[in-house]
Parts: structure tokens; sequence; C-alpha cells
């Protein structure tokens, strides 16, 4: 991992700050001399730690710690990418509560809930919502047809995470490493534990993912019960009881 001084237009690297650092802790903030390291891809920020370490030794638990969070930089990119996602699923369930609410009472549609819905929507999406017979379209109609594609994106973007991921028991995340404040809006977010939890979000989509993907690859795909139980290791009793004869 290239670390330096100052930042790039582009390209992986870690820009290393030497001196005085601050950290929080409750109501208070305490410093003393320390690294900062923060992971840049070009101007994206990924990630940042703050190391207390005397002057003599800086330089040598910087490239440690930066060389130990290298084998993460493919998943660290797909995390912000996932951030991504959520936040426009989060975006979505806030103005759908907002439209259900104005449909129940009657209400005309705010400018704000309509104007964030067609933002996040398709032209797909609107034409859909447009051929509703309910009275306001740009509305729960719209945000209902703008889910399905929002909650893909969101599985798909996991399901890529963890493809990126290094063995995690080889390459435990410093727990110094933090998420960058500016994209998840609160400072002091653990790295590591961000990873892990998106990580096991990613494993159970995947594993939702399994029923039906036997049961297509037998009935349309033409896989036969043997080939899924040597490819995947699934039981013949539990690919049975997904397709009974």
């Amino acid at each position: 991992m290239d670390i330096t001084t100052e930042g790039r237009a582009s390209g992986l690297y870690v820009i290393q700050q030497t001196g005085m650092q601050k950290w929080a802790d409750g109501g208070n903030v305490w410093q003393a001399h320390g690294v900062r390291l923060d992971l840049m891809d070009g101007t994206c920020h990924l990630a940042l730690c703050k190391l207390e370490v005397p002057q003599h030794e800086a330089d040598e638990r910087a490239r440690a710690v930066a060389d130990g969070i290298a084998p993460w930089v493919p998943a660290l990119l797909r995390l912000t990418e996932v951030w991504q996602a959520k936040s426009q699923m989060t975006e979505l369930v806030t103005m759908t509560a907002s439209a259900a609410e104005y449909e129940e009472h009657g209400w005309p549609l705010e400018e704000y809930v309509r104007d964030h819905l067609l933002a996040l929507a398709t032209p797909e999406e609107i034409e859909q919502a447009r051929r509703s017979p309910a009275l306001e379209w740009v509305g729960l109609p719209l945000a209902h047809a703008i889910a399905p594609r929002l909650r893909n994106t969101l599985t798909a973007r996991r399901l890529a995470l963890l493809a990126a991921a290094p063995d995690v028991t080889a390459h435990p995340i410093h727990p110094a490493w933090e998420q960058p404040a500016a994209l998840w809006l609160v400072p002091g977010v653990s790295t590591a534990q961000t990873m892990a939890s998106e990580l096991l979000a990613a494993w159970a989509a995947a594993r939702d993912l399994r029923d039906p993907l036997i049961t297509w690859a037998v009935r349309d795909a033409e896989v036969t019960r043997t080939q899924v139980q040597q490819s995947t290791g699934v039981s013949r009793s539990t690919i049975n009881r997904l397709l009974p004869e």
C-alpha cells in the first residue's frame, strides 16, 4: 500500500499524518502523539485510523497497519456501494411512510415527497405507476414500483461485497479503523463491526437464494437432482423436499 502525505486524484493510497491526534471519549476529548491514516481511492475516503504512538515508532506502525488493511480494499470499495444502496432504501422507506399517511387522510402529497420519489424512479417505474388506478400515482403506486429494484440492487451489492472479502480469519481488521464520518454521517463507526454486519447480511441474502435457485435449476434448467447435490452439497432429502414428485 502506497503511503503519502498528500491527496491524489486517482489510485489507492494512504495519507499519513504524524503528530498530535485527538480522540473523542464520551463527552470529552483527549489528545496524544500519534499517527492518522486515511485510506483513499482517488478522492473517495474509504476508512481512517488513528493510533497513539511515539514519534520514533510512527512510520513503522503506520506501515504495518496500512499493510494490514490492504487485503480489505476490494471489500471496502464494495462497502461504499452497499451504503449508497442502503441510503436509497432508507429514503424510499421514509417517503413510502409519508405517502401512506397522506393517502390515509386524503391529503394532497407534499412536494418534497413527490420530488424524492420522482428522483428515485426510472422512466419504466414512472410509466408503471401512471397505469395505477390510484388518484395520486406519484405516491404509493410509484413507491411500490421503485421498491423491487432498490431491494435487488442492495442484495446484488451485498453479494458482491461477500465475494470481495478476504479470508476473515487470516486478515483481521485493526480495531482502530473507522468509517469516514462524512460518508457514514456519524464519527467513530467501527470498520470491523460495519463490515461484519454487512457480510452477515450478505451471507443471509445468499442463503435465501438457495431454495429458489435449486428449484429453477431442476425445473427450468434441467439440471438433475444428483448434479445439484454434487455441486452444492445439499442433501438429497432437502432437494426432494423442495421438489416433490
